[in-house]
């Protein structure tokens, strides 16, 4: 048990991913929050302003450095690689600027820090780091002191990372009832093991109900069913009541010397319609779509392939290829060499299947990338029929292999690989502006144009051309209406217009903001941004209800926290917040400022200066990930509807 000298000041940080006044005000209301009830009349509480676009590894970026996109350089879920089209998911590599705990180490401040998405790999801070979203899986790294990892598994047994909708509502909802109760008792344990000035946690549970259940909790939502709501709205309701307990009894943990903020990294509303952004820019000549390469579909289509792998393989008539693996610690699979290809360019990888058994993995690999040769893959459900991945050779051919793998302890079974095809994404030599982030659209969407001497193979001219193709789209998106006539986009940014610092070019030459109800195109789409024919703007028919909004909350009671202030803040002014709670000046250039009347007279600190700590150098060329760890990661947003 650690003991701490009484007078010692110290934040609480609690993170609440995509919560909501629209949600919790009525709630408070009513009478079924009685704790954040207690937080509000004690101290202050507001709206917080979230980032352009509001999206979680922005969002939380900036709330922890206290600086914009431009400056900490890190724009939504992927990054551009310098020399390729093929995206990537960002890592807390490529953050560029010091976060709190490095500002706090650097005045000598303990932390803790427990699930902040996009901290893998963890800082080596003084204290405590357990990464968030981005985390392959609980095998990595992703606690540091790395020792600590395997003791808070003996502790608890499980450490789950996210909950997914699995088209069962209640079981979604379970699962964020045992997140959410295992997070507390990590930080009961934390609180009793570990020193700290500084902890922060964050809870992803409230943006996935908001996805998932804005048709219950909204009457107002087309899809909105008065039985269904009936029946799931109290149990939504149950979670957060649960919740506010959870916090009530931390809260009793905490001494008075505790300063405690509760912050949303954005707000959420209601999704109702969706916009395919590749298409337009395809019915408007911008973007050219690619052909397809490769099809193994028998009996039509069915060139030769090789067997690879311990386990059986067979061409089986016109019903295509099964392959079946049972012994531990193997694989077998189908290896098909397609020459012909330009390393420029990305591919879409598809393997129809059926009758698989449930739970095994079915990955796809290029064997050509001797180094990293797994591009895609998925854990198939008994019903499974698609598994698909993106892909950019390294070379001018590739060998694709299809299979079954048991190691690593992954079920033994069979699967019938049904077709496969390898189908041009886009041709570079004809495309002008392109989707930099296809499928991670909550509020807004990122184009890039193929600029010459930029893009590998671009063809827009720099100058004239450039600025005269970006007002020709703007323009054009401005007027898109959807089939009701009613507007599809409320803005459209130039990047030097939101991205202001020494990376804003990196976040993308265009940023549309859609209206409030609009939403880009999500994975769970009937029809994929690959296929390019049809409707641009369509009713969001799929999983998600649900979108991010700007307008996030947030709550502060305790020591330096004047009472009764009514906030408006935007997210990058936690960072000096919490700074300045604990007596450390804040770095000059922060884009933050504390709210005029936040901090009480008598008792705000004053601040000292900090320690000079260093820009973060530019993010490594080399991966975070293993090319394994990539996949887990990818196959998770996908499954979240982060990317496509």
């Amino acid at each position: 048990m650690i003991t701490e000298p009484a007078g010692r000041r110290r934040v609480f940080l609690l993170g609440l991913d995509g919560a909501t006044w629209t949600l919790l005000r009525p709630w408070v209301e009513e009478g079924y929050l009685p704790t954040l009830a207690g937080l509000m009349a004690g101290g202050a509480a507001g709206v917080l302003r979230s980032t352009l676009p509001p999206v979680t590894p922005v969002a939380w970026t900036s709330m922890v450095t206290g600086v914009h996109p431009g400056k900490h350089g890190i724009f939504g879920f992927v990054k551009s690689q310098p020399d390729r089209y093929a995206p990537t998911v960002v890592t807390s590599r490529d953050r560029r600027r010091p976060a709190l705990w490095n500002l706090l180490d650097a005045a000598g401040l303990r932390s803790i820090v427990v699930d902040v998405p996009f901290t893998y790999p963890p800082d080596p801070i003084n204290g405590v780091m357990i990464a968030g979203l981005g985390t392959p899986d609980v095998s990595a790294d992703f606690v540091h002191p790395r020792p600590l990892r395997e003791v808070i598994l003996r502790e608890f047994g499980t450490y789950p990372l996210d909950i997914y909708y699995r088209k069962n509502p209640e079981g979604m909802l379970e699962q964020a009832r045992r997140l959410t109760n295992h997070r507390f008792a990590l930080t009961r344990f934390l609180l009793r093991e570990f020193p700290w000035e500084f902890f922060m946690m964050v809870l992803m549970p409230p943006d996935r109900i908001s996805h998932n259940f804005w048709w219950v909790l909204d009457p107002a939502h087309p899809r909105h069913d008065p039985a269904e709501a009936a029946r799931l709205g109290p149990l939504v309701r149950d979670y957060y009541r649960r919740l506010d307990g959870a916090v009530g009894d931390l809260l009793g943990r905490l001494d008075s010397d505790t300063a405690f903020l509760v912050a949303s990294d954005h707000g959420s509303g209601p999704l109702c319609r969706t916009a395919m952004l590749g298409r337009w820019l395809y019915g408007q000549g911008h973007l050219a779509a690619g052909s397809c390469r490769f099809a193994f579909a028998p009996p039509d289509h069915a060139p030769g392939f090789a067997t690879v792998g311990a386990g059986r393989v067979r061409q089986h008539g016109a019903a295509g290829i099964i392959i079946e693996v049972d012994d531990p610690e193997t694989h077998a699979g189908a290896l098909f060499r397609i020459p012909g290809l330009d390393p420029m360019r990305r591919y879409r990888v598809t393997a129809r299947v059926r009758d698989a058994t449930p739970g095994v993995l079915l990955e796809l690999d290029d064997l050509a990338c001797r180094e990293n040769p797994i591009i895609g893959g998925a854990r198939l459900a008994e019903d499974a029929t698609e598994v698909t991945t993106l892909h950019q050779p390294r070379g001018d051919s590739m060998d694709l292999l299809v299979c079954l793998t048991t190691h690593n302890g992954n079920p033994s079974g069979r699967v019938t690989l049904e077709s496969l095809t390898l189908d041009e994404v886009q041709d570079w030599s004809r495309t002008r502006a392109y989707v930099l982030d296809a499928s991670e659209a909550p509020q807004s969407q990122r184009i890039r144009l193929n600029v010459r001497g930029r893009e590998p193979q671009g063809i827009v001219e720099p100058g004239g051309e450039y600025e005269w193709l970006r007002q020709e789209i703007a323009e054009g998106l401005l007027k898109l209406r959807g089939p009701d006539g009613r507007p599809v986009v409320r803005a459209v940014h130039r990047w030097e217009e939101v991205y202001r610092g020494p990376y804003g070019e990196d976040g993308g030459d265009l940023l549309i903001i859609y209206e409030d109800d609009v939403s880009g195109a999500g994975h769970d789409t009937p029809t994929r941004i690959h296929a390019l024919d049809g409707p641009v703007v369509q009713d969001a028919s799929g999983r998600m209800s649900g979108k991010h909004r700007p307008e996030g909350i947030f709550v502060a009671r305790g020591n330096g926290i004047a009472r009764g202030q009514a906030l408006s803040l935007d997210i990058v002014d936690i960072c000096p917040l919490v700074l300045t709670l604990l007596g450390v000046q804040a770095l000059d250039d922060l884009d933050g400022r504390i709210p005029p009347g936040m901090l009480s007279a008598a008792q705000a600190p004053d601040a000292a200066p900090s320690a000079a700590v260093p820009q973060a150098a530019a993010p490594e060329v080399n991966d975070a990930y293993s090319n394994e760890d990539r996949l887990k990661v990818e196959e998770r947003l996908r499954r979240l509807g982060y990317i496509e």
